[in-house]
């Protein structure tokens, strides 16, 4: 899976230039995502590669440029494009990566069309989940907000988030939380993820 291998190196290249501005998002983000998605694409029977692929590039628009952020979901199959056509991927996959990235985003309520676009939106929505701090960085650190402004935006991203998992219908061990008990372990981290961000 060379073209794997030759993605991730383009979105960590992309990641660690000066000019991005969610440099902490590769760990914190891209491969919690990726994680993710393949867990959910092997207990599914997803298309392994397309997945992997959906995973490591459904923000890039994001670290490629900021301005891209707010519609990153609709800009990024635009560079995708681009970017497995010069690794001479067939259109046929690229398409269908394409569509991963454009429906990844629960909030855009853009139809899933397939099941390895379920796999790179949940895998999506579980990082967002499990990867609490990023969302308190976000807050904090990029969007200026004070701290409470910072715990709400967060907590209400993460419960957004739950809301467009596929795992609400489907057995799998990729998420052990619950709805009662969601936050509890979110909660405990946020004093000590604030001063440690704002120092």
């Amino acid at each position: 899976m060379i073209i794997i291998d030759q993605v991730e190196k383009i979105v960590r290249d992309t990641c660690a230039k000066e000019t991005n501005e969610y440099t902490y998002a590769l760990e914190t983000h891209f491969v919690p995502v990726v994680n993710n998605a393949k867990l959910l694409a092997l207990k599914l029977g997803a298309d392994l590669e397309i997945v992997t692929l959906a995973a490591w590039l459904h923000d890039y628009a994001s670290v490629y440029d900021a301005k891209l952020m707010e519609e990153h979901h609709l800009h990024g199959p635009k560079l995708v494009q681009e970017i497995l056509v010069k690794l001479n991927y067939p259109q046929d996959k690229i398409d269908q990566v394409k569509h991963c990235i454009e429906a990844h985003r629960g909030s855009q309520k853009i139809p899933r069309q397939t099941l390895e676009a379920e796999c790179v939106a949940s895998g999506d929505a579980m990082a967002h989940i499990t990867s609490f701090p990023s969302l308190l960085i976000l807050a904090w650190k990029v969007h200026n907000m004070d701290f409470q402004a910072g715990i709400d935006f967060a907590l209400g991203s993460s419960y957004l988030r739950w809301n467009y998992l596929i795992i609400h219908t489907i057995t799998s061990d990729a998420l052990i939380i619950t709805t009662d008990c969601r936050y509890i372990s979110i909660l405990t981290i946020i004093n000590f993820t604030y001063y440690a961000i704002i120092w």
